[in-house]
């Protein structure tokens, strides 16, 4: 019984992350260093780099 609670806590909790998914985004995106490393771990990706250049070379 206790194992069913516990998965029904967290399917509740992943919607509800889910529904508000912008404004934890934002939350999140507002702190400098919070921003600045979640742009350089993104730009380790060769595949969004190599998108993200083309854009801005273009």
């Amino acid at each position: 019984m206790q194992r069913l609670l516990v998965i029904v806590g967290i399917v509740f909790g992943l919607l509800s992350l889910f529904n508000n998914r912008f404004r934890f985004l934002n939350a999140f995106l507002s702190n400098k260093w919070l921003r600045r490393a979640a742009v350089s771990l993104v730009m380790r990706i060769p595949a969004v780099r190599e998108k993200m250049m083309y854009q801005m070379l273009r």
